[in-house]
Protein backbone atom coordinates (compact mmCIF):
# COMPACT_ATOMS: atom_id res chain seq x y z
CA UNK A 1 0.00 0.00 0.00
CA UNK A 2 1.37 3.40 -1.00
CA UNK A 3 1.90 6.14 1.56
CA UNK A 4 2.00 9.88 0.88
CA UNK A 5 5.06 11.69 2.27
CA UNK A 6 7.03 14.86 2.09
CA UNK A 7 10.60 13.64 1.78
CA UNK A 8 12.01 16.61 3.71
CA UNK A 9 9.69 15.92 6.65
CA UNK A 10 10.46 12.21 6.68
CA UNK A 11 14.19 12.95 6.50
CA UNK A 12 13.96 15.26 9.51
CA UNK A 13 11.59 13.07 11.53
CA UNK A 14 13.98 10.13 11.31
CA UNK A 15 16.85 12.38 12.44
CA UNK A 16 14.83 13.67 15.39
CA UNK A 17 13.85 10.14 16.37
CA UNK A 18 17.54 9.18 16.47
CA UNK A 19 18.22 12.09 18.80
CA UNK A 20 15.46 10.83 21.09
CA UNK A 21 16.97 7.34 21.07
CA UNK A 22 20.29 8.94 22.09
CA UNK A 23 18.67 10.75 25.04
CA UNK A 24 18.80 14.28 23.61
CA UNK A 25 15.75 16.34 24.57
CA UNK A 26 16.51 20.06 24.26
CA UNK A 27 16.72 22.23 21.17
CA UNK A 28 17.26 25.94 20.51
CA UNK A 29 15.59 27.06 17.27
CA UNK A 30 15.94 30.32 15.35
CA UNK A 31 13.29 31.15 12.73
CA UNK A 32 13.87 30.71 9.01
CA UNK A 33 12.20 29.34 5.91
CA UNK A 34 14.82 26.86 4.74
CA UNK A 35 14.86 25.19 8.18
CA UNK A 36 11.06 24.72 8.19
CA UNK A 37 11.17 20.93 7.98
CA UNK A 38 13.70 20.66 10.79
CA UNK A 39 11.74 23.05 13.00
CA UNK A 40 8.49 21.17 12.40
CA UNK A 41 10.11 17.83 13.20
CA UNK A 42 11.21 19.12 16.60
CA UNK A 43 8.10 21.22 17.33
CA UNK A 44 5.65 18.37 16.61
CA UNK A 45 7.53 15.94 18.84
CA UNK A 46 6.37 16.25 22.44
CA UNK A 47 9.55 14.68 23.81
CA UNK A 48 11.57 17.83 23.08
CA UNK A 49 11.84 21.01 25.10
CA UNK A 50 11.97 23.88 22.61
CA UNK A 51 13.69 27.24 23.10
CA UNK A 52 12.74 29.52 20.17
CA UNK A 53 15.34 32.32 20.05
CA UNK A 54 15.36 34.84 17.23
CA UNK A 55 19.06 35.81 17.53
CA UNK A 56 21.18 32.89 16.32
CA UNK A 57 24.27 33.95 18.23
CA UNK A 58 22.31 34.20 21.47
CA UNK A 59 20.59 30.89 20.72
CA UNK A 60 23.89 29.05 20.37
CA UNK A 61 25.37 30.51 23.56
CA UNK A 62 22.14 29.74 25.42
CA UNK A 63 22.34 26.15 24.17
CA UNK A 64 25.97 25.98 25.24
CA UNK A 65 25.11 27.21 28.75
CA UNK A 66 22.36 24.64 29.06
CA UNK A 67 24.63 21.84 27.87
CA UNK A 68 27.38 23.07 30.19
CA UNK A 69 25.10 22.90 33.22
CA UNK A 70 23.34 19.64 32.36
CA UNK A 71 26.30 17.74 30.92
CA UNK A 72 24.09 16.57 28.06
CA UNK A 73 23.97 17.83 24.44
CA UNK A 74 21.67 20.61 23.29
CA UNK A 75 20.61 20.98 19.64
CA UNK A 76 20.94 24.28 17.75
CA UNK A 77 18.87 24.81 14.58
CA UNK A 78 19.39 27.64 12.09
CA UNK A 79 18.32 28.49 8.59
CA UNK A 80 20.78 28.97 5.72
CA UNK A 81 23.17 31.79 4.86
CA UNK A 82 24.63 34.20 7.38
CA UNK A 83 22.32 32.73 10.04
CA UNK A 84 24.66 29.75 10.12
CA UNK A 85 27.69 32.01 10.52
CA UNK A 86 26.12 33.75 13.53
CA UNK A 87 26.51 30.67 15.71
CA UNK A 88 30.25 30.30 15.08
CA UNK A 89 31.45 32.10 18.28
CA UNK A 90 29.54 29.65 20.50
CA UNK A 91 30.85 26.71 18.46
CA UNK A 92 34.43 27.93 19.02
CA UNK A 93 33.86 28.24 22.75
CA UNK A 94 32.19 24.83 22.91
CA UNK A 95 35.03 23.29 20.95
CA UNK A 96 37.69 24.41 23.42
CA UNK A 97 35.54 23.57 26.44
CA UNK A 98 34.46 20.22 24.93
CA UNK A 99 30.78 21.01 25.36
CA UNK A 100 28.53 18.79 23.19
CA UNK A 101 26.43 20.91 20.83
CA UNK A 102 24.46 19.28 18.02
CA UNK A 103 24.57 21.96 15.32
CA UNK A 104 21.94 21.65 12.56
CA UNK A 105 22.10 24.15 9.72
CA UNK A 106 19.55 24.15 6.92
CA UNK A 107 21.01 24.84 3.48
CA UNK A 108 20.04 25.55 -0.13
CA UNK A 109 20.70 22.76 -2.63
CA UNK A 110 24.41 22.56 -3.58
CA UNK A 111 23.63 23.39 -7.24
CA UNK A 112 22.57 26.91 -6.16
CA UNK A 113 25.92 27.83 -4.63
CA UNK A 114 27.79 30.61 -6.42
CA UNK A 115 24.78 31.26 -8.65
CA UNK A 116 23.51 34.41 -7.00
CA UNK A 117 20.71 32.53 -5.26
CA UNK A 118 19.17 34.30 -2.29
CA UNK A 119 20.48 33.48 1.20
CA UNK A 120 22.92 30.94 -0.23
CA UNK A 121 26.54 30.69 0.88
CA UNK A 122 29.02 27.83 0.91
CA UNK A 123 28.13 26.11 4.19
CA UNK A 124 30.10 22.95 3.46
CA UNK A 125 32.14 22.32 6.63
CA UNK A 126 31.97 26.03 7.40
CA UNK A 127 33.13 25.44 10.99
CA UNK A 128 35.91 23.02 10.05
CA UNK A 129 38.56 24.49 12.33
CA UNK A 130 36.40 24.17 15.44
CA UNK A 131 34.17 21.15 14.96
CA UNK A 132 34.61 17.53 16.09
CA UNK A 133 32.61 16.04 13.21
CA UNK A 134 30.91 17.27 10.04
CA UNK A 135 28.35 15.57 7.86
CA UNK A 136 26.53 17.06 4.89
CA UNK A 137 23.40 14.94 4.65
CA UNK A 138 22.81 15.72 0.98
CA UNK A 139 19.34 16.29 -0.38
CA UNK A 140 16.75 13.95 1.19
CA UNK A 141 16.15 10.64 -0.55
CA UNK A 142 13.50 7.97 -0.14
CA UNK A 143 15.61 4.84 -0.68
CA UNK A 144 16.33 2.44 2.18
CA UNK A 145 19.99 2.29 1.16
CA UNK A 146 20.20 6.08 1.34
CA UNK A 147 18.75 6.06 4.85
CA UNK A 148 21.24 3.45 6.02
CA UNK A 149 24.10 5.75 5.01
CA UNK A 150 22.31 8.74 6.55
CA UNK A 151 21.65 7.10 9.92
CA UNK A 152 25.11 5.54 10.17
CA UNK A 153 26.67 8.98 9.72
CA UNK A 154 24.29 10.62 12.20
CA UNK A 155 25.04 7.95 14.82
CA UNK A 156 28.75 8.36 14.26
CA UNK A 157 28.50 12.12 14.81
CA UNK A 158 26.44 11.75 17.97
CA UNK A 159 28.84 9.17 19.38
CA UNK A 160 31.75 11.53 18.79
CA UNK A 161 29.96 14.52 20.36
CA UNK A 162 29.00 12.69 23.51
CA UNK A 163 31.68 10.09 24.07
CA UNK A 164 34.63 9.60 21.75
CA UNK A 165 35.79 13.18 21.23
CA UNK A 166 33.30 15.46 23.06
CA UNK A 167 32.41 18.82 21.62
CA UNK A 168 30.26 20.38 18.89
CA UNK A 169 29.31 18.40 15.79
CA UNK A 170 27.77 19.84 12.63
CA UNK A 171 25.03 18.38 10.43
CA UNK A 172 24.30 20.43 7.30
CA UNK A 173 20.85 19.78 5.77
CA UNK A 174 20.24 20.91 2.16
CA UNK A 175 16.55 21.07 1.24
CA UNK A 176 14.50 21.70 -1.87
CA UNK A 177 10.96 23.06 -1.64
CA UNK A 178 8.30 22.19 -0.51
CA UNK A 179 9.03 21.96 3.23
CA UNK A 180 5.59 21.43 4.82
CA UNK A 181 4.08 18.03 5.66
CA UNK A 182 0.85 18.73 3.76
CA UNK A 183 2.84 19.17 0.54
CA UNK A 184 3.28 15.72 -0.97
CA UNK A 185 6.52 14.93 -2.80
CA UNK A 186 6.47 11.12 -3.00
CA UNK A 187 4.34 8.00 -2.78
CA UNK A 188 6.13 5.16 -1.04
CA UNK A 189 5.27 1.78 0.41
CA UNK A 190 4.22 2.24 4.03
CA UNK A 191 6.42 -0.70 5.02
CA UNK A 192 9.43 1.21 3.70
CA UNK A 193 8.65 4.04 6.14
CA UNK A 194 8.42 1.56 9.01
CA UNK A 195 11.69 -0.04 7.91
CA UNK A 196 13.40 3.34 7.75
CA UNK A 197 12.36 4.26 11.31
CA UNK A 198 13.66 0.89 12.53
CA UNK A 199 17.16 2.21 11.74
CA UNK A 200 16.94 4.62 14.67
CA UNK A 201 18.40 2.85 17.69
CA UNK A 202 20.21 3.74 20.89
CA UNK A 203 23.95 4.18 20.57
CA UNK A 204 26.44 1.96 22.41
CA UNK A 205 29.23 4.16 23.71
CA UNK A 206 32.78 2.90 24.05
CA UNK A 207 34.29 2.34 27.46
CA UNK A 208 37.27 4.45 28.48
CA UNK A 209 40.75 3.00 28.16
CA UNK A 210 41.29 -0.21 30.12
CA UNK A 211 45.06 -0.34 30.01
CA UNK A 212 47.27 2.11 31.85
CA UNK A 213 48.46 4.77 29.36
CA UNK A 214 52.08 5.31 28.49
CA UNK A 215 53.96 7.33 31.07
CA UNK A 216 51.77 6.47 34.05
CA UNK A 217 54.32 4.20 35.74
CA UNK A 218 57.05 6.77 35.20
CA UNK A 219 54.89 9.51 36.72
CA UNK A 220 53.99 7.27 39.67
CA UNK A 221 57.65 6.58 40.44
CA UNK A 222 58.44 10.28 40.25
CA UNK A 223 55.60 11.26 42.60
CA UNK A 224 56.61 8.50 45.00
CA UNK A 225 60.18 9.82 45.28
CA UNK A 226 59.59 13.59 45.02
CA UNK A 227 57.96 15.14 48.09
CA UNK A 228 57.94 18.73 46.88
CA UNK A 229 55.23 18.88 44.26
CA UNK A 230 52.24 21.06 43.45
CA UNK A 231 48.99 20.59 41.52
CA UNK A 232 48.01 23.44 39.20
CA UNK A 233 44.25 23.19 38.66
CA UNK A 234 42.76 25.14 35.75
CA UNK A 235 39.16 25.69 34.67
CA UNK A 236 36.73 22.84 34.08
CA UNK A 237 33.30 21.68 35.20
CA UNK A 238 34.58 19.26 37.80
CA UNK A 239 32.30 16.58 39.20
CA UNK A 240 31.94 15.40 42.80
CA UNK A 241 34.01 12.27 42.18
CA UNK A 242 36.92 14.31 40.86
CA UNK A 243 36.80 16.72 43.81
CA UNK A 244 36.86 13.93 46.38
CA UNK A 245 39.63 12.06 44.56
CA UNK A 246 41.88 15.08 44.10
CA UNK A 247 41.49 16.15 47.74
CA UNK A 248 42.47 12.61 48.77
CA UNK A 249 45.39 12.64 46.35
CA UNK A 250 46.64 15.97 47.70
CA UNK A 251 46.30 14.77 51.29
CA UNK A 252 48.24 11.56 50.70
CA UNK A 253 51.01 12.98 48.50
CA UNK A 254 51.31 16.26 50.39
CA UNK A 255 51.09 18.18 47.10
CA UNK A 256 49.20 21.48 47.64
CA UNK A 257 46.58 22.47 45.09
CA UNK A 258 47.06 25.83 43.37
CA UNK A 259 43.35 26.23 42.55
CA UNK A 260 42.66 28.70 39.75
CA UNK A 261 39.71 30.98 40.45
CA UNK A 262 37.95 29.58 37.36
CA UNK A 263 38.22 26.00 38.63
CA UNK A 264 35.49 26.43 41.24
CA UNK A 265 37.65 24.30 43.54
CA UNK A 266 37.88 27.01 46.19
CA UNK A 267 34.22 26.43 47.06
CA UNK A 268 32.46 23.42 48.54
CA UNK A 269 32.25 21.29 51.65
CA UNK A 270 35.46 19.38 50.95
CA UNK A 271 38.54 20.01 53.08
CA UNK A 272 40.44 23.16 52.11
CA UNK A 273 43.58 22.29 54.05
CA UNK A 274 45.91 21.99 51.04
CA UNK A 275 44.23 24.49 48.72
CA UNK A 276 46.33 27.54 47.91
CA UNK A 277 44.10 30.36 46.68
CA UNK A 278 46.70 33.14 46.99
CA UNK A 279 49.26 31.61 44.65
CA UNK A 280 49.11 34.68 42.40
CA UNK A 281 50.69 36.67 45.24
CA UNK A 282 53.23 34.01 46.17
CA UNK A 283 54.57 33.50 42.67
CA UNK A 284 55.11 37.25 42.20
CA UNK A 285 57.85 37.02 44.81
CA UNK A 286 61.30 36.29 43.39
CA UNK A 287 62.17 34.62 46.65
CA UNK A 288 59.33 32.14 46.30
CA UNK A 289 60.69 30.53 43.14
CA UNK A 290 64.16 30.37 44.66
CA UNK A 291 63.05 28.70 47.90
CA UNK A 292 59.91 26.88 46.80
CA UNK A 293 60.58 25.83 43.23
CA UNK A 294 58.76 22.45 43.16
CA UNK A 295 60.28 19.22 41.96
CA UNK A 296 57.03 18.18 40.25
CA UNK A 297 54.14 20.19 38.77
CA UNK A 298 50.96 18.35 37.84
CA UNK A 299 48.85 20.32 35.35
CA UNK A 300 45.12 19.52 35.32
CA UNK A 301 42.17 21.15 33.59
CA UNK A 302 42.38 24.15 31.29
CA UNK A 303 45.21 26.64 31.09
CA UNK A 304 45.55 28.94 34.12
CA UNK A 305 43.90 32.35 34.06
CA UNK A 306 46.89 34.43 35.12
CA UNK A 307 49.98 35.21 33.09
CA UNK A 308 51.93 35.10 36.35
CA UNK A 309 51.14 31.40 36.69
CA UNK A 310 52.24 30.79 33.11
CA UNK A 311 55.54 32.55 33.85
CA UNK A 312 55.97 30.59 37.07
CA UNK A 313 55.46 27.25 35.32
CA UNK A 314 57.75 28.29 32.50
CA UNK A 315 60.59 29.36 34.81
CA UNK A 316 60.29 26.41 37.15
CA UNK A 317 62.86 23.61 36.88
CA UNK A 318 60.21 21.08 37.96
CA UNK A 319 59.22 18.04 35.96
CA UNK A 320 55.87 19.10 34.49
CA UNK A 321 53.24 16.45 33.82
CA UNK A 322 50.01 17.33 32.04
CA UNK A 323 47.05 15.01 32.64
CA UNK A 324 44.06 15.20 30.30
CA UNK A 325 41.42 12.59 29.41
CA UNK A 326 41.45 13.50 25.72
CA UNK A 327 45.11 14.29 25.28
CA UNK A 328 44.54 18.06 25.03
CA UNK A 329 47.86 19.85 25.51
CA UNK A 330 46.69 22.77 27.65
CA UNK A 331 50.19 24.15 28.16
CA UNK A 332 50.72 27.66 26.74
CA UNK A 333 54.21 27.67 28.31
CA UNK A 334 55.31 24.85 25.95
CA UNK A 335 57.42 23.42 28.78
CA UNK A 336 55.49 20.30 29.85
CA UNK A 337 57.80 17.27 29.97
CA UNK A 338 55.11 14.63 29.79
CA UNK A 339 51.55 14.32 28.54
CA UNK A 340 49.36 11.53 29.87
CA UNK A 341 46.04 10.84 28.17
CA UNK A 342 43.92 9.63 31.07
CA UNK A 343 40.95 10.66 33.14
CA UNK A 344 42.30 12.63 36.14
CA UNK A 345 40.22 10.56 38.58
CA UNK A 346 41.74 7.38 37.23
CA UNK A 347 45.23 8.92 37.27
CA UNK A 348 44.95 9.89 40.93
CA UNK A 349 43.53 6.49 41.92
CA UNK A 350 46.19 4.52 40.06
CA UNK A 351 49.06 6.62 41.39
CA UNK A 352 47.79 6.35 44.97
CA UNK A 353 47.53 2.56 44.60
CA UNK A 354 51.24 2.48 43.84
CA UNK A 355 52.26 4.52 46.89
CA UNK A 356 53.33 2.25 49.71
CA UNK A 357 52.15 4.67 52.41
CA UNK A 358 50.86 8.17 52.93
CA UNK A 359 53.56 10.70 52.12
CA UNK A 360 51.69 13.47 53.93
CA UNK A 361 52.77 17.04 54.37
CA UNK A 362 56.39 18.09 54.34
CA UNK A 363 57.91 21.15 55.95
CA UNK A 364 58.16 22.53 52.42
CA UNK A 365 54.42 22.25 51.73
CA UNK A 366 53.55 23.28 55.29
CA UNK A 367 55.35 26.58 54.76
CA UNK A 368 53.49 27.20 51.50
CA UNK A 369 50.26 26.78 53.44
CA UNK A 370 51.51 29.21 56.09
CA UNK A 371 52.44 31.72 53.38
CA UNK A 372 48.95 31.37 51.92
CA UNK A 373 47.43 32.13 55.34
CA UNK A 374 49.71 35.15 55.72
CA UNK A 375 48.46 36.60 52.43
CA UNK A 376 44.86 35.95 53.48
CA UNK A 377 45.30 38.26 56.47
CA UNK A 378 46.95 40.95 54.36
CA UNK A 379 44.23 40.67 51.72
CA UNK A 380 41.35 40.94 54.18
CA UNK A 381 42.87 43.99 55.84
CA UNK A 382 43.67 45.69 52.53
CA UNK A 383 40.20 45.16 51.05
CA UNK A 384 38.50 46.29 54.25
CA UNK A 385 40.28 49.64 53.95
CA UNK A 386 38.78 50.38 50.48
CA UNK A 387 35.34 51.41 49.23
CA UNK A 388 33.29 50.23 46.27
CA UNK A 389 35.29 52.20 43.72
CA UNK A 390 37.70 49.24 44.03
CA UNK A 391 36.41 46.49 41.75
CA UNK A 392 38.19 43.72 43.64
CA UNK A 393 36.43 44.69 46.89
CA UNK A 394 33.06 44.41 45.18
CA UNK A 395 33.85 40.88 44.02
CA UNK A 396 35.35 39.85 47.35
CA UNK A 397 32.21 40.91 49.22
CA UNK A 398 29.89 39.56 46.54
CA UNK A 399 31.21 36.04 47.18
CA UNK A 400 30.50 36.48 50.90
CA UNK A 401 26.91 37.55 50.21
CA UNK A 402 26.07 34.66 47.87
CA UNK A 403 23.64 32.02 49.21
CA UNK A 404 24.92 28.66 50.39
CA UNK A 405 24.00 26.86 47.18
CA UNK A 406 23.94 28.58 43.80
CA UNK A 407 25.36 28.86 40.27
CA UNK A 408 27.85 31.58 39.40
CA UNK A 409 28.78 32.46 35.82
CA UNK A 410 31.86 34.70 35.65
CA UNK A 411 32.55 36.80 32.58
CA UNK A 412 35.95 37.16 30.99
CA UNK A 413 38.36 40.10 31.13
CA UNK A 414 38.60 41.66 34.63
CA UNK A 415 35.87 39.74 36.53
CA UNK A 416 37.52 36.34 36.15
CA UNK A 417 40.93 37.81 36.98
CA UNK A 418 39.65 39.40 40.16
CA UNK A 419 38.06 36.07 41.06
CA UNK A 420 41.42 34.42 40.45
CA UNK A 421 43.33 37.04 42.43
CA UNK A 422 41.01 37.59 45.38
CA UNK A 423 38.33 34.87 45.76
CA UNK A 424 38.67 33.33 49.23
CA UNK A 425 37.96 29.74 50.23
CA UNK A 426 34.35 29.00 51.07
CA UNK A 427 32.23 26.08 52.27
CA UNK A 428 29.39 27.29 50.05
CA UNK A 429 28.29 25.00 47.23
CA UNK A 430 28.96 27.43 44.42
CA UNK A 431 28.83 25.85 40.96
CA UNK A 432 31.20 28.13 39.07
CA UNK A 433 31.05 28.47 35.29
CA UNK A 434 33.20 30.40 32.83
CA UNK A 435 33.74 30.68 29.09
CA UNK A 436 37.50 30.16 29.31
CA UNK A 437 37.76 28.11 26.12
CA UNK A 438 38.44 31.07 23.84
CA UNK A 439 37.85 33.65 26.62
CA UNK A 440 35.72 36.08 24.63
CA UNK A 441 33.19 38.51 26.07
CA UNK A 442 30.50 37.60 23.52
CA UNK A 443 27.43 35.62 24.51
CA UNK A 444 27.97 35.93 28.26
CA UNK A 445 24.39 36.91 29.14
CA UNK A 446 22.98 34.12 26.97
CA UNK A 447 25.31 31.53 28.45
CA UNK A 448 24.27 32.49 31.97
CA UNK A 449 20.58 32.25 31.07
CA UNK A 450 21.19 28.83 29.50
CA UNK A 451 22.72 27.71 32.79
CA UNK A 452 19.82 29.20 34.76
CA UNK A 453 17.29 27.46 32.51
CA UNK A 454 18.57 24.10 33.70
CA UNK A 455 18.79 25.05 37.39
CA UNK A 456 16.59 24.95 40.46
CA UNK A 457 19.14 26.85 42.55
CA UNK A 458 19.58 30.63 42.00
CA UNK A 459 21.96 31.69 39.25
CA UNK A 460 24.21 34.76 39.28
CA UNK A 461 26.28 36.40 36.57
CA UNK A 462 29.31 38.54 37.38
CA UNK A 463 30.13 40.68 34.37
CA UNK A 464 31.54 43.97 33.14
CA UNK A 465 29.79 46.73 31.23
CA UNK A 466 31.25 45.85 27.80
CA UNK A 467 30.37 42.14 28.03
CA UNK A 468 26.89 43.07 29.27
CA UNK A 469 26.37 45.47 26.37
CA UNK A 470 27.81 42.97 23.87
CA UNK A 471 24.96 40.52 24.51
CA UNK A 472 21.96 42.71 25.35
CA UNK A 473 19.86 40.64 22.93
CA UNK A 474 20.44 37.65 25.19
CA UNK A 475 18.47 39.27 28.02
CA UNK A 476 15.26 38.67 26.08
CA UNK A 477 15.59 34.95 26.83
CA UNK A 478 14.74 35.75 30.43
CA UNK A 479 11.34 37.06 29.31
CA UNK A 480 10.73 34.36 26.70
CA UNK A 481 11.30 31.44 29.03
CA UNK A 482 10.61 33.03 32.42
CA UNK A 483 14.17 32.47 33.64
CA UNK A 484 15.31 34.28 36.81
CA UNK A 485 18.88 35.60 36.80
CA UNK A 486 20.76 38.09 38.94
CA UNK A 487 23.48 40.03 37.11
CA UNK A 488 26.20 41.87 39.00
CA UNK A 489 27.20 44.58 36.55
CA UNK A 490 30.55 46.16 37.30
CA UNK A 491 30.59 49.34 35.27
CA UNK A 492 34.14 50.66 35.00
CA UNK A 493 33.43 52.78 31.92
CA UNK A 494 34.62 50.24 29.40
CA UNK A 495 37.80 48.24 28.92
CA UNK A 496 39.06 48.65 32.48
CA UNK A 497 41.50 45.78 32.08
CA UNK A 498 43.56 47.90 29.66
CA UNK A 499 44.62 50.14 32.55
CA UNK A 500 46.82 47.25 33.66
CA UNK A 501 48.48 46.86 30.25
CA UNK A 502 51.36 48.80 28.67
CA UNK A 503 49.00 50.46 26.18
CA UNK A 504 47.71 52.63 29.04
CA UNK A 505 50.83 54.80 28.56
CA UNK A 506 49.59 55.98 25.16
CA UNK A 507 47.32 58.83 26.27
CA UNK A 508 44.66 59.82 23.74
CA UNK A 509 45.07 56.72 21.59
CA UNK A 510 44.47 54.60 24.69
CA UNK A 511 41.43 56.59 25.81
CA UNK A 512 39.87 56.68 22.33
CA UNK A 513 40.55 53.21 20.97
CA UNK A 514 40.75 50.93 23.99
CA UNK A 515 38.56 52.19 26.84
CA UNK A 516 35.39 52.80 24.78
CA UNK A 517 32.94 53.53 27.63
CA UNK A 518 29.33 52.52 26.95
CA UNK A 519 27.39 55.72 27.52
CA UNK A 520 24.01 54.13 28.08
CA UNK A 521 21.43 54.29 30.83
CA UNK A 522 21.38 50.64 31.90
CA UNK A 523 18.40 51.32 34.16
CA UNK A 524 16.17 51.98 31.14
CA UNK A 525 17.60 49.02 29.23
CA UNK A 526 16.99 46.59 32.08
CA UNK A 527 13.42 47.80 32.49
CA UNK A 528 12.87 47.35 28.73
CA UNK A 529 13.55 43.66 29.32
CA UNK A 530 11.07 43.58 32.25
CA UNK A 531 13.97 43.40 34.68
CA UNK A 532 14.52 44.97 38.09
CA UNK A 533 17.40 47.41 38.31
CA UNK A 534 19.46 48.45 41.34
CA UNK A 535 22.47 50.71 41.66
CA UNK A 536 24.57 50.40 44.82
CA UNK A 537 27.82 51.78 46.14
CA UNK A 538 28.18 50.28 49.60
CA UNK A 539 28.18 46.91 51.27
CA UNK A 540 24.84 47.11 53.09
CA UNK A 541 22.87 48.11 50.00
CA UNK A 542 24.64 45.52 47.85
CA UNK A 543 23.73 42.68 50.19
CA UNK A 544 20.14 43.89 50.47
CA UNK A 545 19.75 44.05 46.67
CA UNK A 546 21.16 40.55 46.31
CA UNK A 547 18.75 39.08 48.82
CA UNK A 548 15.79 40.79 47.13
CA UNK A 549 16.87 39.49 43.74
CA UNK A 550 16.88 35.88 44.95
CA UNK A 551 13.25 36.12 46.08
CA UNK A 552 11.55 37.90 43.20
CA UNK A 553 12.21 35.25 40.51
CA UNK A 554 12.95 37.72 37.71
CA UNK A 555 15.81 39.25 35.78
CA UNK A 556 17.74 41.47 38.20
CA UNK A 557 20.67 43.73 37.39
CA UNK A 558 22.72 45.25 40.21
CA UNK A 559 24.99 47.94 38.80
CA UNK A 560 28.09 49.10 40.67
CA UNK A 561 30.14 51.92 39.21
CA UNK A 562 33.85 51.55 39.89
CA UNK A 563 37.03 53.42 39.06
CA UNK A 564 39.14 51.28 36.73
CA UNK A 565 42.27 53.43 36.93
CA UNK A 566 42.16 53.64 40.71
CA UNK A 567 41.42 49.90 40.95
CA UNK A 568 44.50 49.15 38.86
CA UNK A 569 46.58 51.28 41.21
CA UNK A 570 45.09 49.50 44.24
CA UNK A 571 45.93 46.08 42.80
CA UNK A 572 49.50 47.16 42.19
CA UNK A 573 49.72 48.47 45.74
CA UNK A 574 48.35 45.19 47.10
CA UNK A 575 50.96 43.20 45.16
CA UNK A 576 53.71 45.44 46.56
CA UNK A 577 52.58 45.03 50.17
CA UNK A 578 51.84 41.32 50.00
CA UNK A 579 54.95 40.26 48.07
CA UNK A 580 57.10 42.29 50.46
CA UNK A 581 55.64 40.39 53.41
CA UNK A 582 56.02 37.08 51.58
CA UNK A 583 59.66 37.94 50.96
CA UNK A 584 60.20 38.68 54.65
CA UNK A 585 58.70 35.33 55.62
CA UNK A 586 60.84 33.48 53.11
CA UNK A 587 64.02 35.24 54.18
CA UNK A 588 63.39 34.05 57.73
CA UNK A 589 62.58 30.54 56.50
CA UNK A 590 65.01 27.79 57.45
CA UNK A 591 65.10 24.24 56.12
Amino acid sequence: MSHQINRNILWCNVFVQQLIETGIKNVCISPGSRSTSLTLAFALNKKFKLYPIVDERSSAFFAMGRAKKSGTPTVVVTTSGTAAAEIYPAIIESYYQRIPLIVCTADRPPYLRNRGANQTINQHNIFKNHIRFFYDTGLPVVSYKGYIKYMNSVKKGLSIAINENPGPVHFNFPFEKPFEPDSITDYVDKYLVKKIFSLTKSISFNESEKEAPAGLNKASRLIKTKRNGIIVLGYNNYGIEFIKTLVDFSDKTGYPIFADGSSGFRHGTHTHKNIIENFNTLIRSKSFLEKFDPEVILLLGGAPTSNQMHDFVKRSRAVKILINPFGDKNDPTLTANQFIKIDPVKFCSLVLSKLSSKQGESKWSDNIIRLNQLVNKIKAKFIASKDYTFESKVIYEFLKFLPYKCNLMVSNSLPIRDIDFFAPLSKKKINLFTNRGASGIDGINSTALGIAARSVEPTFLLTGDLAFYHDLNGLYNSISFDIPLTIILINNSGGGIFHSLPIARFGKIFRTNFLMPVKLDFNKIVKAFNGIYYIVNRSKDFNAALQKSIKNGKLNVIEIKTDAKLSSQYRSRFWQISTREVGKFINDYKD
